[in-house]
């Protein structure tokens, strides 16, 4: 499974992210901004599962500096 997406602006406009592993080994889905309201996952196929439902997530790479949450409309999942 692949999920990216691509950063639409700023300095790293261009740059493909990936879902952001956290240190525990959890990716983030969330249904706002607010840290608050962020559910962990513990797999890819549950983060896809949960931006398919309309969720968004928290995504990076090593170009760009901090994890961002993006949108169900701007990340890409091929199976």
């Amino acid at each position: 499974m692949k999920i990216f997406a691509k950063v639409s602006r700023g300095p790293q406009k261009g740059e493909i992210v990936t879902p952001h592993r956290h240190e525990d080994g959890t990716y983030v889905v969330s249904p706002t901004r607010y840290e608050k309201d962020y559910i962990r996952v513990t797999s890819l196929e549950e983060f896809a599962l949960r931006i398919r439902e309309g969720f968004k997530g928290r995504m990076s790479c090593e170009t760009v500096k901090g994890a961002r949450l993006f949108s169900r409309s701007s990340i890409h999942i091929e199976n």
